[in-house]
């Protein structure tokens, strides 16, 4: 499975989405935030590179009638090491399709939410040595679980921190990595 599967699956899922709520009168709501944060990976996999900077967009849509909301997020990650004048990368970038339960309160202003599914996950090294450049890439599905909370801060805004775990394998440089780990961050965005 590649990402544009995913997408594809996305794709059919907010299709029939839409045709399904012109024949009823249940209300669509859902989250559309950025993410800021960090991505834990592996150290004996990623030496010295096992620390990125994370950023994304997390979205969520669901019908009133629906127990869950349909989940399609996006976060791209990157750590560097500098040596001798020459820089050392390392790259994921996760799209994750899933499902995910909102717990919300009629006169709380907190919606804690716990989620997972698949993720389409692309990993990436390089590496430099004697002024010469040596990179791999792979793309590979797994499993993404995550929980976390969004805080009304005005009936439109939200702010929250959003925390998972991802898992998949990556072959670069002829070894079996692992390419996900555990993210965690901080959300800001709107609510419909």
């Amino acid at each position: 499975m590649k990402a544009h599967w995913i997408l594809g699956m996305f794709a059919v899922a907010m299709s029939l989405l839409c045709a399904s709520s012109m024949t009823s009168a249940d209300e669509l709501s859902g989250h559309v935030s950025g993410l800021v944060g960090v991505k834990a990976m592996d150290s004996t996999d990623w030496p010295n590179i096992d620390s990125h900077f994370a950023m994304g967009v997390l979205f969520d849509i669901k019908k009133d009638s629906w127990p869950v909301s349909i989940v399609l997020d996006l976060t791209d990650t990157g750590g560097k090491q500098k040596h001798d004048g020459m820089e050392d990368l390392g790259h994921t970038t996760e799209l994750s399709f899933g499902i995910r339960k909102i717990f919300i309160k009629q006169d709380s202003k907190i919606q804690p939410y716990v989620g997972g599914g698949v993720s389409s996950i692309y990993a990436e090294q390089e590496f430099e040595m004697s002024g010469t450049t040596t990179k791999e890439d792979e793309n590979n599905v797994g499993i993404w679980l995550g929980a976390g909370l969004y805080y009304q801060v005005k009936p439109k805004f939200v702010i929250g921190l959003d925390v998972r775990y991802s898992d998949a394998e990556a072959t670069l440089f002829d070894e079996d990595l692992e390419a996900g780990g555990i993210h965690t961050g901080l959300t800001a965005g709107f609510q419909f």
